[in-house]
């Protein structure tokens, strides 16, 4: 009878669970995941002009200006680095594919496509779908008038900038690899006042620099140091310098790290990418003398992060070069000199640019110093 009385209880709970799922409502699907439909087209602030160096098949590049219109209309202007050459313009309208990060030039004879993104767009490939943002010959910058400030012409823009070669090709577009010899001295030019100073390779070069109203720049009256260096170094040297004989055609890239181009008439091509000098940032500077001791000292506000400063005093110096006056007292630079490399163990006296920026969300605090020269070095003894 026990065995009996059980069976019965599990019949009668068996079919109260199921009357009870029967009565459930039916459970509600889970919901689906949002639909994110934020485009490129919808979401940016894409028409306005934008700017750069395409790669070409047969040549060394296309500077190339492409404007887009809200209101779907588009102009291209493309010109390849060859001397002399022409633009060629297009216009028309173009179209978004579905998904509205992609758009077709319709009125361009080649059809290109370009991948709309935050201030800039990438030319895409024949039958490209995903953007390969990582490829700098590829991509056009949205231009920002305000990028140079109220200094805007060619000669002005080259004085404000350091530019280092990055590039350079022949007339076969070949790369000129002998202007490349160690990748970490690369050629670096600055034009200031009418001048030229070229750092880079063995030998600095310094010429007189102008450039003409027609954007050709001259350099005339070179003079190099005569140091002797490793062959590749002497070599580079010597096949800038040999560049640098003839007026140079230019064209500016603007951004903010501007391009320029020099061309000349054998159809070599020398591609240099710009940053702005300490004085086009900063303002004016104020050259002081400091006597770098030969070791760093423990310091709080160490620019490495590694609890170490330069020692530093200021030294003072008359107009033929000879020190007067007291030094001041030794105290731990918290800032990098720019351009100097401390060597333990050596003392040097150093011309340098020192530099108080303005107030600003762009600007660093406190002074900013940038080597000029080196007037003495000398090895001390421990």
């Amino acid at each position: 009878m026990r065995y009996l009385y059980l069976a019965l209880v599990a019949v009668v709970l068996g079919a109260c669970q199921a009357e009870n799922k029967a009565d459930a409502p039916p459970a509600e699907p889970a919901a689906a995941p949002p639909v994110d439909m934020h485009t490129s087209q919808n979401s940016l602030d894409w028409a306005g002009t934008y700017e750069g160096l395409l790669a070409c098949a047969d040549c060394a590049g296309t500077h190339t200006r492409l404007t887009l219109e809200q209101d779907g209309r588009f102009e291209i202007v493309s010109r390849p680095l060859l001397r002399g050459a022409e633009p060629s313009t297009a216009e028309g309208r173009f179209d978004w594919e579905a998904g509205g990060s992609i758009i077709v030039l319709a009125g361009d004879e080649q059809q290109q496509r370009f991948a709309v993104g935050e201030g800039r767009l990438l030319r895409l490939d024949p039958g490209q779908a995903q953007p390969a943002w990582g490829r700098s010959e590829a991509i056009l910058a949205l231009s920002n008038p305000d990028w140079r400030g109220a200094r805007q012409g060619l000669a002005e823009v080259m004085e404000d900038h350091r530019w280092t070669l990055v590039d350079a090709a022949d007339a076969a577009n070949q790369r000129l690899d002998v202007l490349f010899p160690d990748v970490e001295r690369p050629f670096a030019f600055n034009f200031a006042a009418s001048r030229l100073h070229v750092e880079g390779g063995c030998n600095g070069l310094r010429a007189a620099s102008r450039v003409g109203a027609d954007g050709m720049v001259e350099i005339t009256g070179s003079m190099n140091t005569m140091m002797a260096c490793e062959v590749p170094l002497m070599e580079a040297d010597a096949a800038l310098a040999a560049l640098l004989t003839e007026p140079l055609e230019t064209i500016l890239v603007p951004g903010a790290q501007p391009r320029l181009v020099l061309l000349a008439s054998a159809g070599d091509v020398l591609v240099l990418t710009g940053e702005l000098t300490p004085e086009a940032r900063f303002g004016a500077a104020t050259t002081v003398f400091l006597e770098v001791d030969a070791q760093r000292v423990a310091c709080d506000d160490s620019p490495r992060g590694d609890g170490l400063c330069l020692n530093v005093r200021e030294l003072s110096f008359d107009d033929q070069g000879l020190p007067v006056g007291t030094p001041s007292e030794w105290r731990a630079l918290g800032a990098d000199i720019q351009g100097y490399q401390h060597q333990a163990g050596i003392r040097n006296v150093l011309r340098v640019k020192r530099f108080d920026p303005p107030a600003g969300p762009d600007m660093p605090q406190g002074p900013v110093y940038v080597l000029d020269l080196t007037v003495q070095s000398e090895v001390v003894s421990q």
